[in-house]
């Protein structure tokens, strides 16, 4: 009689490629995230402008702070801002989805789900430059929007570097514990000589 399903799946899926697989899912719903915050600043620009304006020229912050020649009223820089803000939501967005993609697809082994992580931690790192070091840092503090009372953004941009720097350490945690875990099982095998 033939093998059972659990069989089946006890045989292919061991508990690190099931792990490489849920990793891969976290990658996709990291990238689903900035895609959409993309196409809704894309599709609707004025949802956030505002907000990127009144940070920028300091609108909102107290009179006479200290940092107010750190205020950039220029529109042209304002609009800068505002496009790379979205460019770079955008690109976060498409190469996790890469890497949540080529995980899915290569998750068989841990050689070739190791090697499509390349683009998570490329797509990561990118989506910490725009809300760790583009919110928090610049915005945050070089454009004092801890002390603005009208456009201050440090909480969600808090919570989306956590949830950006949680997707590539859940990464290469599996990849690490993979390693050990494929290195164990090698030295557990018996040597066969000829």
């Amino acid at each position: 009689m033939g093998t059972s399903i659990s069989q089946r799946i006890e045989s292919g899926w061991n508990v690190w490629r099931v792990a490489r697989t849920a990793v891969s899912v976290l990658v996709l719903m990291t990238a689903a995230y900035y895609l959409v915050v993309a196409f809704d600043n894309i599709t609707y620009p004025a949802s956030n402008w505002a907000f990127v304006k009144g940070v920028l020229s300091g609108d909102g912050t107290p009179p006479d702070n200290g940092f107010e020649w750190r205020a950039v009223d220029a529109t042209w820089f304002q609009v800068a801002g505002y496009v790379g803000v979205i460019t770079g939501e955008t690109l976060t967005g498409l190469i996790l989805a890469g890497g949540g993609v080529a995980g899915l697809r290569r998750g068989r082994t841990a050689i070739g789900w190791a090697g499509a992580q390349r683009l998570t931690l490329v797509g990561c790192t990118l989506g910490l430059l725009v809300f760790y070091f583009g919110f928090i840092t610049v915005g945050g503090n070089w454009f004092i929007m801890y002390l603005n009372s009208k456009w201050n953004g440090l909480e969600p941009a808090f919570q989306n570097s956590a949830m950006t720097a949680f997707t590539p350490i859940a990464t290469l945690v599996v990849l690490a514990a993979d390693r050990v875990a494929t290195n164990v099982d090698t030295r557990d095998r018996p040597v066969t000589t000829r």
